[in-house]
C-alpha cells in the first residue's frame, strides 16, 4: 500500500485552542501541552507535530501546541496526568487502564474482527480507527462516562497495523509457541497466547526492549513500527507474520475536561477537527513504518516468515470465537450488559469502514473522511458534559 505522507497545513480550520497554567486549564492561553509516551525522534512522536502545525497555521500563529514526547508523562501516567491537569492533552493506551475504561476496552478488544474480513494487514488500522471512533462517540454512552469519571473528554483515536510476533529466536509454529513467553500489551493478546499454549507476560511497551534483550521475553506481540519506535530492531532475531493478529487502538487525543468545559462551541469543533487530522496522521505513520520495518529486517538479513499453517488456523478460530468469551467475561468482571449488542454494532461498522476506506490513498483523504463521517456529527453543545 503506497502512501502520501504529506498532510496539508491547511487541512482543517482551527478556531481556538486550550491550554493550562500549572494544574489549572483555561481557554485563553496560547500553548497546549500535549504529553505523549512515544520517545522523541520517532516518526510516531513526530506525527503529533501535525496538530501543532495546523493549529498555528490556522490561527495565524496566535495559538500552538507543544508536544512532550516521553517527558511530562509516560504511557502509564497518561490518565492521571490529564485528569490532574499536568498536561492539557494526552494519548491514552486504553488496554493499560482496564479498570478505569472497561467499556472502552471492550471495543478495543474487538479489533481482531478486522482480521476476518480485511486482508491487508497494513490497512486494518484505518478501517478499525474509523469503526472504533464512530462506535465510541455515538454507540457507547458507558464509554463516554468512563472518560468523564477521569475528568477527561475523548476527542479521537487512531490504530496500529496488524500485530505479529517480534522475537529474539524463531517462534513460528504451534510447536515452537508452546511455553514461549509472549509480551501481551492487552487482555486480548494474553487470551490469545494462553489459547495457543504460550505464556503471556504483562509488560508496558516502554519496558519491552529490555525484556527482549535480557531474555525475559521470547517474543513481543507488537506491530512492525515498534521495530523503530522502541528500538526492537536492535534485538530482534525473527519476525513471524500473520499471528497473533488484531491491532492496538488508542485514544490519541484526550483533553482535560475542565479545559473542554471552558471552550466555546467553535473551539470545541476545532479540537475535534484537529483530532480527526491527528488520528489520520498517526494511523498512516504506522502503515508507512510497517513497510519500512520489514524492509529493514530484510536488509539486515533477519528472518521474516509467515506463521505456519497450523498456527494461522488455530489463531483464526480463536478470533472468531473470542467475542462470545469476551462478552461473558466483561459481564462477570465489570457488569457490562451490552457486550453482544456492542459486538454486533462493531461488526456492522467494520464492514462500513472497510468500504469507506478502500479508495483512500492519503492522509488528507482519511482525515477528511474521519471529520465528515464522525467528528463533524458530534453535538459540541452537549458532548463531554
Amino acid at each position: 500500500m503506497k502512501l502520501n505522507r504529506n498532510i496539508a497545513a491547511g487541512l482543517f480550520g482551527l478556531g481556538a485552542a486550550i491550554t493550562a497554567s500549572g494544574a489549572a486549564t483555561t481557554a485563553s492561553a496560547d500553548t497546549l501541552r500535549f504529553a505523549i509516551g512515544w520517545p522523541p525522534n520517532t516518526n510516531a512522536a513526530g506525527a503529533f507535530d501535525t496538530f501543532s502545525e495546523v493549529l498555528e497555521a490556522e490561527t495565524g500563529g496566535e495559538m500552538s501546541a507543544k508536544i512532550y514526547p516521553l517527558s511530562l508523562l509516560n504511557f502509564l501516567e497518561s490518565t492521571s496526568g490529564v485528569r490532574d491537569g499536568i498536561a492539557d492533552l494526552t494519548t491514552i493506551l486504553l488496554p493499560y487502564f482496564l479498570t478505569e475504561f472497561p467499556a472502552s476496552n471492550f471495543g478495543t478488544e474487538l479489533a481482531a474482527l478486522t482480521d476476518l474480513t480485511v486482508e491487508d494487514g497494513d490497512r486494518v488500522g484505518i478501517v478499525f480507527a474509523g469503526a472504533y471512533q464512530e462506535w465510541l462517540l455515538f454507540n457507547c454512552p458507558e464509554c463516554l462516562g468512563e472518560f468523564k469519571a477521569q475528568n477527561a473528554v475523548f476527542l479521537g483515536g487512531g490504530s496500529s497495523t496488524r500485530y505479529h510476533l517480534i522475537c529474539n529466536k524463531q517462534v513460528n509454529s504451534l510447536e515452537e509457541l508452546q511455553g514461549a513467553r509472549i509480551r501481551a500489551g492487552g487482555a486480548w493478546w494474553a487470551r490469545w497466547a494462553t489459547a495457543m499454549g504460550a505464556t503471556p507476560v504483562s509488560m508496558s511497551i516502554n519496558e519491552t526492549f529490555e525484556g527482549l534483550s535480557q531474555g525475559v521475553l521470547d517474543c513481543s506481540a507488537s506491530s512492525n513500527p515498534e521495530l523503530f519506535n522502541f528500538g526492537f530492531i536492535d534485538v530482534v532475531e525473527f519476525l513471524s507474520e500473520g499471528a497473533p493478529g488484531s491491532q492496538f487502538p488508542s485514544a490519541t487525543a484526550v483533553i482535560n475536561k475542565d479545559a473542554w468545559d471552558g471552550a466555546s462551541e467553535d473551539q470545541r469543533k476545532a479540537l475535534l477537527k484537529a483530532a480527526a487530522g491527528l488520528a489520520a496522521k498517526i494511523t498512516y505513520v504506522y502503515i508507512e513504518e510497517s513497510e519500512a520495518g520489514i524492509a529493514e529486517m530484510k536488509k539486515r538479513d533477519i528472518p521474516v516468515a509467515m506463521a505456519s499453517a497450523d498456527l494461522l488456523e488455530k489463531s483464526r478460530a480463536h478470533v472468531a470465537s473470542d467475542p462470545t468469551t469476551l462478552a461473558a467475561s466483561y459481564k462477570e468482571r465489570f457488569g457490562l450488559e451490552n457486550g453482544e449488542a456492542y459486538t454486533a454494532k462493531m461488526k456492522e461498522l467494520i464492514t462500513k469502514w472497510d468500504g469507506l476506506t478502500k479508495d483512500v490513498t492519503s492522509t488528507e483523504q482519511l482525515a477528511d473522511l474521519y471529520w465528515t463521517e464522525i467528528m463533524s456529527k458530534v453535538d459540541v453543545t452537549t458532548y463531554g458534559q
